[in-house]
């Protein structure tokens, strides 16, 4: 069974990206740690093993940006994210995916640079045996959604970007089977961004060197403590 990891990638320009970190850090800066998330996802991406590696892009021109950056990381395939929300986007994508051939696909983020590529290897791999795999974030969503081929209406009438999520996922899934990864956090946040820097110093202490492009960049910012 084909299987396909899609990485979630905005063409990291100063005001575009990472908006809510602008109360604590410039839009240049908060740019500036958006692109070193993506670098450290991309990394991610890399390290697992689907067979096929996808960068879905926003907006529509940024395609040569995201080559041009992650291109050193490795090889991926790049494709526009659709129109819509982001449960049309993300089922928009489902669809390219099985449609290219791909049996077991799961989305991410680019807001977990420290999120272990085993965590995405577990995730394809419980698509073999459950219909639809969710990984939840600890402010009520979810960094990883992935499903085996079919129809589907988990993303239907979900409230995106609110604390409620996962619980409407849920409450989406009718009778398919789950198959659930252990919680992690994403970075969306002044807080979480203050967090995710001392978790990083942390790894780094002992030998790591998962997230060092985010690393990078939150040792040369101001942030609240976690």
């Amino acid at each position: 069974m084909s299987t396909c990891a899609v990485l979630f990638a905005k063409k990291p320009a100063p005001g575009a990206v990472k908006t809510r970190l602008q109360s604590h850090l410039s839009a240049h800066d908060a740019a500036r740690l958006y692109e070193a998330l993506l670098l450290d996802c991309a990394t991610v991406l890399h390290a697992t093993t689907a067979a096929t590696k996808v960068v879905a892009f926003a907006p529509a021109d940024a395609e040569e940006a995201l080559r041009t950056l992650l291109t050193p990381i490795g090889t991926f395939e790049y494709v526009p994210q659709p129109e819509g929300d982001l449960g049309q986007r993300m089922e928009g994508l489902m669809q390219w995916a099985f449609a290219r051939g791909a049996e077991r696909v799961v989305l991410v983020g680019s807001d977990s640079p420290s999120l272990p590529a085993a965590y995405i290897d577990e995730g394809l791999a419980l698509l073999r045996e459950k219909e639809v795999v969710l990984g939840p974030s600890t402010d009520g969503g979810y960094y990883l959604v992935g499903r085996q081929k079919g129809e589907s209406r988990i993303f239907q009438d979900v409230a995106w970007s609110t604390e409620m999520v996962l619980e409407q996922t849920l409450a989406r899934l009718g009778t398919q089977t789950l198959g659930l990864l252990p919680p992690w956090y994403d970075v969306d946040t002044p807080v979480e961004a203050g967090f995710l820097k001392v978790h990083l110093e942390a790894l780094a202490r002992a030998g790591s060197t998962q997230g060092q492009h985010s690393l990078a960049v939150l040792r040369d910012l101001v942030l609240p403590q976690p």
